[in-house]
């Protein structure tokens, strides 16, 4: 499935990938929070959020691809990407 089936509310993707850098664990060359991995391309154009069965990719202007299996697996993507931006975090409460 792609992005001309889908809405991404792109600014929630950016604080999302912004809190996982911020708080999440580093693994090998992204960061993961809560399922959640984070990662940027080498000139930081393209950011992708990412979990076992969706990936999206945040690119230049706003614009977005996302790849998934099933429209289960995007609804629970999403839903992830919406616990993570309302999270409340400091670096003691992890």
């Amino acid at each position: 499935m792609s992005s001309q089936e889908t809405s991404v509310d792109v600014r929630q993707a950016l604080r999302v990938f912004d809190k996982i850098q911020r708080f999440g664990q580093q693994r090998e060359n992204e960061k993961q929070l809560f399922g959640v991995f984070a990662s940027t391309d080498f000139d930081g154009y393209t950011v992708t959020l990412r979990d076992a069965n969706v990936r999206l990719d945040v690119l230049f202007h706003n614009r977005f691809n996302i790849d998934y299996k099933n429209k289960h697996f995007l609804k629970e993507f999403l839903s992830s990407l919406a616990k993570i931006d309302h999270a409340e975090l400091t670096k003691e409460s992890l």
